[in-house]
């Protein structure tokens, strides 16, 4: 049995199985690495700002009514009615730099954001239940800001030619619950339909994204920062964007029927989780993207480790039976756990040096390990240097895979199929049944 092609074809299939073993505590080792980033990020969110989503500014105004509830008592309440402006634009400009947690490092930006636009001064006989009063002196702004400590600086807003201050406070607004909030006069002895102008800047700190909500009739959003791997997300994506060495730039404009959610409602009638849900599907805007997701690549890697083992296998077994040198499984066992070590060596070196370095240094450390061993167990240079050639062209073609990520199976594919037919053409003439190992 010691001599079987078949026999050494089943041992080295239980081998690779085996090691299946030790590539799911590699990719144990993955995942937590990611988690501890993951925990990296939150803390600096907490501490700088989180990624910010800008909503607003919203029109809310008191009004009280009566009404009959489906049981048939009479009841009375204070609810909020909220409107929309009619357009709304931004100008955002995210001045971008890097944050450290221990090894892990994480973007973040400091946004000036200007918005402008107008609102109508609305009527009320929309509103419903019918309103037995609305308080237009205590009318209020609502400004959403998804983290509120991001906000750098005290801000004003230009109202009507007037200039208000804008203070912080939570309010259930249905789109948002957070942000900033001022009280507008005026309103009452404002004719319907009249145009109202608002202005105002936020100094606003944040992590990894920045997003808006469209809120107006016509929303027209500009945003630029020296980042320079952009990822527009949200929809509708940019109608224009430029990305350059130097950043990007990109603009959107979005009308009213894009979104999911209408100009004006009530606090009465409006279904909090439902509108929530809204507003986040119709958020758009850019992220901050890291160029190399080295745990992605890393995860990514190990999912083909069974298949390049198994490829490794083969080479030894090919020399077995074209060098007429028996080898031991334990040979094809250290060889399977040097495969495993690299990715081990892929991720702990990339965390400091970055991937494409790690994945260079690992596959170069790792061929010349299993080459000199080849080497030693064959006893000959010849042997050596053939298996070097296959790993390189083995890590090669597994950083190719990861590179392409859109055809990475269609290369994958191409690449098992030549491999196969190569194998299937040096063993074109061999009697597998007459073969025995190690005796050429």
């Amino acid at each position: 049995m010691r001599q079987s092609a078949a026999a050494r074809l089943i041992v080295m299939g239980a081998l690779a199985l085996s090691l299946l073993i030790p590539l799911f505590w590699v990719r144990d080792v993955v995942a937590e690495r990611a988690s501890r980033r993951e925990s990296a990020i939150a803390d600096i969110s907490n501490t700088w700002g989180k990624a910010q989503v800008l909503a607003g500014p919203v029109l809310a105004v008191p009004f009280s009514a009566a009404w009959i509830d489906k049981d048939g008592r009479h009841q009375r309440g204070v609810h909020h009615a909220f409107v929309l402006p009619r357009d709304l634009r931004i100008d955002g400009h995210l001045a971008t730099e890097t944050r450290r947690r221990g090894i892990f490092e994480v973007p973040v930006y400091r946004g000036t954001v200007k918005v402008s636009g107008t609102f109508i001064r609305p009527s009320d006989d929309w509103i419903r239940p019918v309103p037995e009063r609305v308080d237009w002196a205590q009318a209020t702004l609502l400004v959403g800001v998804t983290d509120p400590r991001g906000i750098a600086r005290r801000s004003t807003v230009t109202w009507a030619g007037q200039t208000l201050p804008l203070s912080g406070g939570s309010f259930d607004a249905g789109l948002f619950r957070t942000g900033l909030t001022t009280t507008v006069a005026g309103l009452a002895d404002t004719a319907l339909g009249t145009v109202i102008p608002f202005a105002f800047t936020l100094d606003l700190n944040g992590t990894r994204s920045f997003h808006v909500l469209p809120t107006a009739d016509e929303t027209v959003v500009f945003l630029n920062s020296p980042w320079r791997h952009p990822g527009f997300s949200g929809a509708p994506l940019p109608e224009t964007r430029q990305v350059t060495a130097s950043g990007f730039s990109a603009q959107w404009q979005v009308q009213d029927f894009g979104r999911p959610y209408g100009a004006r409602w009530t606090s009465a009638g409006m279904n909090r989780d439902q509108l929530a849900q809204q507003a986040g599907d119709s958020a758009f805007g850019v992220s901050l993207v890291q160029p190399v997701d080295l745990y992605q690549q890393a995860d990514r890697a190990v999912k083909y480790a069974v298949l390049f083992i198994v490829l490794t296998f083969l080479v030894f077994f090919l020399w077995e039976i074209l060098g007429a040198k028996l080898l031991h499984p334990v040979h094809y066992t250290f060889v399977g756990f040097a495969m495993c070590v690299f990715y081990l060596l892929l991720v702990s070196i990339s965390e400091h040096t970055g991937f494409d370095l790690a994945y260079a240094v690992s596959s170069v450390v790792t061929t010349a390990l299993i080459a000199g061993y080849a080497r030693a167990v064959f006893g000959g240079l010849r042997q050596g240097g053939s298996v070097a050639v296959a790993l390189s062209g083995l890590y090669g073609f597994l950083y190719l895979l990861l590179r392409l990520e859109d055809y990475a199976l269609l290369a994958g594919s191409i690449g098992v199929f030549l491999v196969l037919s190569l194998v299937m053409f040096m063993t074109r003439r061999m009697n597998w049944y007459e073969l025995k190992l190690g005796e050429g």
